[in-house]
């Protein structure tokens, strides 16, 4: 990959789509300059339009360059950034793959595609190593749990307190 694409405030978001004579040849880079996302970001579109794709691109790209991100996400696609493997090693994706799938094939189906897109896994672990990635599950026992309502609840002390004053 060109060194263009690893530049401080430039998003490498994939590439442009290929000719009519050859559409799965890739096109140019598609580049976003991260400083036009001053404050927020919203992505609008038709089901199966590319915003949750295009949604992770910007936060693989925020976290490269060390910008933080705080995603609220209900649907869980988000999550799915913890499933990037920098080694691209078959036993990683092991535990993944479909049943009756290779791991081996898989990993590899994996390798070729990002080398088609300029991707490797040097890259994925630069994403990695800058960002603390973290699933906060509200209500839940999985992933990181999270409860507002308990900052809210009295302490023991104060209910038998209450008890004694009745």
């Amino acid at each position: 990959m060109g060194p263009d694409f690893e530049k401080l405030g430039i998003f490498y978001l994939g590439r442009e789509s290929g000719d009519a004579d050859d559409p799965a040849s890739p096109g140019a880079p598609v580049l976003y300059d991260s400083r036009d996302l001053t404050t927020h970001a919203v992505i609008v579109g038709m089901t199966g339009s590319g915003k949750t794709g295009l949604g992770l691109a910007l936060l693989e790209e925020a976290a490269i360059d060390g910008i933080p991100v705080i995603a609220i996400d209900p649907k869980g696609d988000v999550g799915n950034l913890l499933l990037s493997f920098p080694d691209l090693a078959p036993a990683d994706f092991a535990p993944w793959v479909t049943p009756g799938v290779s791991p081996d094939a898989e990993a590899q189906k994996w390798r070729d595609g990002l080398a088609a897109w300029d991707q490797d896994g040097a890259r994925i672990r630069r994403m990695r190593d800058a960002a603390e990635f973290a699933i906060y599950t509200p209500g839940s026992s999985a992933g990181r749990q999270l409860s507002v309502l308990r900052a809210f609840a009295t302490s023991e002390t104060a209910a038998l307190d209450a008890e004694a004053r009745t």
